[in-house]
């Protein structure tokens, strides 16, 4: 049982400074309607493909781990029980999208350069967009995860989970996903409204992950 935690609350932990560091690599894009930005920062990438090799390895280690997690504690409550089942929705959306964001994006995006397709161009920027759009469902699904951890938190009584970190779950995780709605309402203020959003809920998961490694998840 605590190698079992551990080895979560270590893929919750690694997996998420890997997510940090992608992050930071990764071109600035947040409107999936802006495909001449978007694939401004595609073709002055140079580490485009190692960028998404490694959000891809990311987010899988951070939401299995987070899927997991609901194993060491009110793992009877259905709160608990549908929080996994976002984590691993988001989880199959990333891989979808990386997937192709590794494969058809590339491919198409080296024949525009080449050949300064128009057309090709319309067919890169319409999966760019699905793709972009994609990833704030995937986001999206893994706040409501950690929501649904904090209402299943609540009725735990444990001395290692405080109100305070169970109410933090909670409204961090709406939080979350308050911003990605206000995010897809207007695209343009993304770059304010999901750092500041996003943040908590993704502060809560490495935290959690914390205690598990500290063995303080019973």
């Amino acid at each position: 049982m605590e190698k079992g935690y551990r080895l979560l609350g270590a893929s919750i932990f690694v997996g998420g400074i890997l997510m940090l560091i992608a992050t930071v690599l990764h071109p600035p894009l947040v409107n999936p309607y802006d495909g001449q930005t978007a694939f401004h920062g595609y073709s002055h990438s140079r580490l485009w493909m190692w960028d998404h090799i490694l959000m891809l390895l990311a987010t899988f280690l951070w939401l299995l781990g987070l899927a997991g997690s609901r194993f060491y504690y009110s793992a009877g409550k259905l709160s608990s029980k549908l929080g996994s089942y976002s984590f691993i929705v988001s989880i199959s959306i990333w891989i979808i999208i990386l997937s192709a964001e590794l494969t058809i994006l590339p491919i198409i995006g080296e024949e525009v350069i080449q050949n300064d397709g128009s057309t090709l161009f319309k067919v890169w920027e319409s999966v760019f967009s699905f793709l972009l759009l994609a990833g704030y469902f995937a986001v999206a699904c893994g706040w409501i995860g950690v929501f649904l951890y904090g209402w299943g938190m609540r009725s735990v009584k444990t001395e290692h989970f405080s109100s305070l970190f169970n109410n933090s779950a909670l409204y961090s995780g709406l939080i979350g996903l308050i911003g990605i709605i206000i995010t897809c309402i207007s695209f343009p203020i993304g770059y304010i409204v999901i750092p500041l959003t996003s943040g908590p809920p993704f502060i809560w998961t490495m935290l959690l992950a914390v205690k598990m490694l500290r063995k303080q998840v019973e």
